[in-house]
């Protein structure tokens, strides 16, 4: 008979489970550190491959920035981002991408390091999470759900702060669940220094998302609170949250007043909670869509956990229900907050992972579940058997080679055939097995082939080359755009240290003495060509940004043209040269077999790709 996981406790009905004894290893149960190195070696090699050749995603240009100021400017208190102090966020993040510039150099792997390291010690406490309500099985099974979940392993490549955010909640509910089942003060300090550090990351948030989880700790350790809120370790940990968590915000205070924690306060809590900012007005239903769509392949198994969460026995009930009331309270704030964004989410994929990871822990399925599990597993051997029609969505210019192509293909093929031979019998390890094997060969082969082809396809480097090259010879010239589909901006800021002007009345500037750089759409380079002094540096083809990205998937778009111009004469003996040869390879592009300065006689110049 299989062990209980919780003990009764004293003074309590009979049957009330309990959160403080560690569950007996079944038999057969995998070591749990072995288990756990492999786990944590499979998951470093899905997330380090050509860390530093993908596009500056989503917020990642803030913390870079930042960073890489502190290093140039050697002021560690304060971040800049486009030469202005910036205080959206607390500085650990900061700290830690700048620190890793300093060993690695200025480059976006180097604070990318950051988030891996994060997502890897997240696996880490979520294992000893599962260990301690589970046991060791349920706890690598959730582990290996967690890194093969789509979401946790892309933004475990995105250096921004929410996978540290993810880091502390998790650790934090770990230290509180240990210290709730042995009393132990070091976990009660080390709790305290844990949420000072989330408090340093990300704010407010960081105590509030594992806040929830231990008010359900307390109230069902409501009875033995004397034995385990002891003054001294308890004392200690507050010490450590307050060192911890607002040293930073007072060094700031003392040297800038008050101004700085004000915007914090109110512009990255209460204005994104309760006001009108960005990624705002979505559905309160908004992250069940995301977490359906990002949390594949494990999210259409949520289902089946949760009912098997309402069928067990109490003794088995009562970590999976712990787990279910947590995701659900922090759930509550996150629906109801006016700004939503999909990578909110990340803190409760360790609870969900560990919830899936015990419904695969069982020796088999019930007749409902073998009916669930053999609909899903074909539905997502039809996703895998038609992922390599998604390159149709991208230009050739932008894909890998035929060979590269077809070994994806031939993966998801083969996944596809496996889901599908699975269903015929499903079983929990061997369901586990193919999809974990299948997402994580996947996910591996677009970050080595198609990610690194996609960027190196993308004119932003020849775009930060050519700025670079102008501004030796003219330093003061100011780069414009109207609109910045490629998003090439963030590679100026980063690289080339060039703050980009979000202009559109471009008409004004074009004349002026003053010498600007223009980005231009192919309407506003006609608009601009008879401005006297005008002259064409360079033209490029790029695809959105947005197009990896699934609504781009679903909506492709065609390559877009974008024109480095200038207003001003230049010094560079390369210049001429270099406008030359752009103009022959476009020349060559449109009209293949002619290196010609125009078109074959008698030929009509098509129009710009718009």
């Amino acid at each position: 008979m299989r062990p209980a996981p919780f003990e009764e406790g004293p003074g309590r009905g009979r049957g009330r489970a309990r959160v403080l004894t560690n569950p007996s290893p079944r038999p057969g149960s995998p070591p749990l550190a072995g288990g756990l190195v492999l786990l944590l070696v499979g998951f470093a090699a899905l997330l380090l491959p050509n860390l530093g050749l993908a596009p500056l995603e989503r917020a990642e240009i803030y913390f870079l920035d930042g960073a890489r100021s502190m290093v140039e400017r050697a002021d560690w208190l304060v971040p800049y981002y486009r030469g202005q102090p910036f205080f959206d966020k607390p500085v650990l993040t900061y700290w830690l991408m700048a620190a890793s510039f300093e060993i690695f150099g200025f480059t976006p792997g180097a604070a990318r390091v950051v988030p891996v390291l994060a997502a890897l010690g997240v696996l880490g406490a979520t294992v000893w999470l599962g260990t301690l309500l589970f046991g060791r099985r349920s706890a690598l099974q959730g582990g290996l759900v967690l890194v093969t979940t789509l979401a946790f392993a892309v933004f475990g490549r995105v250096a921004m702060s929410d996978m540290l955010l993810t880091l502390w909640s998790t650790l934090a509910v770990a230290l509180a669940v240990s210290a709730s089942r042995r009393g132990s003060g070091f976990a009660i300090a080390a709790l305290g220094a844990v949420l000072g550090l989330g408090f340093q990351t990300k704010g407010p948030v960081a105590v509030l998302f594992p806040g929830f989880a231990l008010m359900l700790l307390l109230w069902e350790q409501r009875g033995s609170l004397s034995r385990l809120a002891k003054p001294g370790p308890l004392l200690l940990g507050v010490l450590l949250g307050a060192l911890f968590g607002l040293a930073w915000f007072g060094a700031v205070f003392l040297r800038l007043g008050p101004g700085p924690l004000e915007y914090f306060v109110l512009r990255e809590n209460l204005e994104r909670f309760a006001g009108e900012t960005y990624d705002s007005g979505r559905s309160p239903l908004f992250y069940f869509a995301a977490y359906l769509a990002e949390g594949l392949p494990w999210s259409l198994f949520l289902p089946l956990a949760v009912r098997r969460l309402w069928r067990a026995e109490d003794e088995e009930r009562a970590p999976a229900l712990f787990l279910g009331l947590w995701v659900l309270l922090m759930l509550v704030p996150l629906s109801l907050s006016r700004g939503k964004i999909d990578y909110y989410l990340l803190p409760l994929y360790p609870a969900l992972s560990l919830l899936i990871g015990s419904l695969f822990a069982g020796r088999s399925f019930d007749a409902f579940e073998r009916a669930w599990t053999r609909a899903a597993l074909l539905l997502l051997a039809l996703g895998l058997g038609l992922l390599p029609l998604a390159q149709r969505a991208v230009a050739p210019e932008w894909l890998p080679g035929s060979a590269a192509i077809g070994f994806v293909g031939a993966i998801a093929v083969a996944g596809a055939l496996a889901c599908g031979a699975s269903a015929r019998t499903p079983r929990p390890v061997r369901t586990l097995a193919v999809l974990s094997a299948s997402a994580a060969a996947v996910f591996l082969g677009l970050v080595t082939l198609f990610l690194p082809a996609f960027w190196s396809a993308q004119p932003n480097a020849e775009i930060v080359a050519d700025v670079a090259r102008e501004r030796r010879f003219q330093p003061d010239a100011q780069v414009v755009a109207c609109s910045d589909p490629s998003r090439a901006e963030r590679d100026l800021l980063f690289h080339a240290r060039v703050v980009v002007a979000t202009r559109c009345d471009l008409w004004s500037l074009a004349p002026s003495r003053t010498p600007f750089l223009f980005l231009l759409s192919p309407a506003e380079r006609a608009s601009l060509a008879s401005v006297p002094g005008f002259r064409e540096i360079s033209t490029h083809r790029f695809l959105p940004a947005t197009v990896l990205t699934l609504d781009g998937l679903l909506d492709p778009r065609e390559p877009g043209v974008i024109t480095l111009a200038a207003n001003y004469r230049t010094d560079d003996p390369l210049a001429e040269t270099k406008r030359k040869q752009d103009r022959k390879r476009e020349m060559r592009r449109l009209w293949p077999g002619t290196v010609t300065s125009g078109p074959p006689p008698g030929t009509r110049r098509p129009p710009p790709s718009p």
